[in-house]
């Protein structure tokens, strides 16, 4: 984590370095980064960098877990679905809600990028952390469908869980597929996949279950 004497530092200062970061971690994973481009981009010394941070793992640690907090607090209004709704309707909410968020921030998308594509090291520690956090929630909630008979007992909810937070990180893949991503574009296809997990391929599958009362 930062010092303390980042944290007295003016927040539009605290801003401008993590701005630098989140730019230069964006084009560079974390080992490769050039630490001069951060503090000339920062306007600040190099010295002062390590009076903020130890080295180039805590601040990339720090960037992350901010941008993370950041995307948390966006997500926020989709928990007001959890366990309230099945968790498929609440998983949609969640990950559309997150989606628009990186969309308004494209910088967080090359960040992510950066990440996923270089996982080991601290990269690997970072993930790791978002699955297992990921997978407490959505497991949870998925136990709790299938005791309500929402989601069907033979549901291996393991599986439905990993699959889920798979889905979460699309948005990484769609970004260098396609020049056209839009939320218009990722609520269709979230919309579609999410209608064939619920309702499987079966031309005989039922009608969707009841919320849980």
């Amino acid at each position: 984590m930062p010092t303390q004497t980042f944290y007295n530092l003016p927040f539009e200062k605290q801003e401008r370095i993590l701005q630098a970061a989140i730019k230069e971690f964006g084009q560079r994973n974390v080992q490769e980064a050039n630490l001069s481009n951060i503090v000339n981009a920062a306007n600040i010394s190099r010295g002062s960098l390590y009076q903020y941070f130890s080295n180039r793992e805590d601040m990339y640690i720090y960037i992350f877990d901010t941008l993370r907090a950041r995307r948390a607090e966006y997500v926020k209004p989709a928990f007001s679905l959890y366990k309230k709704e099945p968790f498929l309707r609440f998983f949609e909410e969640f990950y559309l809600r997150d989606s628009e968020f990186l969309l308004q921030n494209p910088s967080h998308i090359e960040l992510g990028k950066q990440l996923y594509s270089h996982a080991h090291g601290v990269s690997l520690g970072l993930i790791q952390r978002v699955q297992n956090r990921y997978r407490e929630i959505f497991l949870v909630a998925i136990e709790f469908d299938k005791e309500h008979g929402v989601i069907a007992p033979e549901v291996d909810s393991s599986a439905l869980t990993d699959l889920c937070i798979h889905f979460v990180t699309d948005i990484f893949i769609f970004q260098s597929l396609t020049s056209q991503l839009s939320i218009s574009n990722i609520r269709q296809h979230a919309h579609q996949t999410l209608y064939i997990l619920q309702n499987g391929t079966n031309p005989r599958a039922q009608e969707p279950c009841e919320k849980p009362s």
